[in-house]
């Protein structure tokens, strides 16, 4: 008789403790995944960081630091902090919640602009003779922070119910999509300027077909290129897929709120993990070559552009690509150039280059 009571009661009872109970039940269930999705990710940039923190070690040991080394280690801890943050704001009864929600917000819109801002450098690096295209690029990562600026305005934080739990409220406006939408833009545009200088490298005369697998598969390009292009490929194709599909959700109205947003998360972490594993690779020279074959038009000897400390010439061995490879990234001119002092003691190509790290 007794236990009859308690379940004809139970029903009635709400735990306090229990935030989800003061939710609709579609809509705990919905938030509940979410954050499992936010944590998950958490996961994933912390493993990042882990297995990464003897490159790091290297990075600090035997190189030069510079801005892009900066920019480097500042973005991978404003990531993860930003993770950190967001995990406690969402699972844990943390009552302040409007302005922790703040300073979460605010880590976000950092977080994309400085690992944006890596892929800037790459740009400026391969166009490093183009001020014109240098500066578009500058203006267009000006930009991306604006968009991600937006993003802060239009978000907020409030308890569930009587507990010390957060839900946060994203309202569907554009300046929401704007963190979304512009760095899109940044990265497709970046990706398709470095292609386009990379392959003026290619070692056949340019046709369709030609430009194509030149473009594709890096077919034709001196080893290096083509290092490059496919580790912006693996970019590319990693971050963009997910960025679409994240625009997308915002503006499906079919989609449920609490999901609207929730793969943004994720591509934050895949974008910065790719971001700087670009990076690593550029200066720790981490490219693996594969084997010259008739169509790739690689040299048989390996190219050697790991640099410690200063510029140094790297060339291929038929001529073709000739620059410098320095601390921060790669630099390099599509045709040959003397790299020693002019007669008239002006700085050289190399020495210029050298002057802007």
């Amino acid at each position: 008789m007794a236990n009859s009571s308690l379940d004809s009661l139970s029903p009635l009872i709400l735990n306090p403790l229990t935030p989800m109970a003061f939710l609709p039940p579609e809509f705990g269930f919905q938030l509940t995944l979410v954050k499992y999705v936010f944590v998950g990710t958490l996961g994933a940039v912390i493993f990042d960081t882990l297995i990464c923190v003897g490159v790091d070690y290297r990075l600090l040991r035997d190189f030069k630091i510079t801005l892009p080394t900066v920019v480097y280690f500042f973005s991978r801890a404003v990531t993860l902090t930003y993770f950190i943050f967001g995990a406690i704001v969402n699972t844990a009864p943390v009552g302040n919640c409007s302005q922790i929600f703040t300073v979460t917000v605010w880590l976000f819109a950092v977080a994309i602009p400085s690992t944006t801002l890596l892929f800037f450098f790459r740009v400026r690096a391969v166009y490093l003779d183009n001020k014109y295209v240098v500066g578009a690029f500058a203006l267009m990562w000006l930009g991306v922070l604006g968009g991600c600026i937006t993003a802060t305005q239009n978000d907020e934080a409030t308890r569930i119910g009587p507990t010390d739990y957060c839900l946060s409220v994203s309202h569907r406006a554009p300046a929401i999509s704007a963190a979304a939408i512009i760095p899109l833009i940044n990265d497709v545009l970046s990706f398709c300027a470095v292609t386009w200088r990379l392959a003026q490298n290619a070692q056949i005369k340019p046709t369709f077909r030609t430009g194509f697998k030149v473009m594709v598969f890096g077919h034709y390009l001196p080893v290096f290129s083509r290092a490059l292009l496919q580790d912006g490929q693996i970019y590319f194709l990693s971050t963009v897929g997910i960025y679409i599909l994240t625009v997308m959700m915002l503006y499906i109205k079919s989609i449920p709120p609490a999901y609207s947003a929730m793969l943004g998360n994720p591509n934050v972490a895949i974008m910065n993990a790719m971001a700087c594993r670009m990076y690593r690779n550029t200066k720790l020279g981490l490219y693996k070559f594969p084997e010259p074959n008739s169509t790739t038009g690689a040299t048989s000897k390996p190219i050697a552009f790991q640099v410690v400390g200063y510029p140094r010439d790297r060339s291929s061995d038929d001529g073709r690509e000739h620059g410098a490879v320095f601390s921060d990234g790669v630099s390099f001119h599509t045709k040959p150039q003397k790299m020693e002092e002019g007669e008239n003691g002006s700085n050289t190509p190399l020495e210029q280059t050298e002057k802007m790290v």
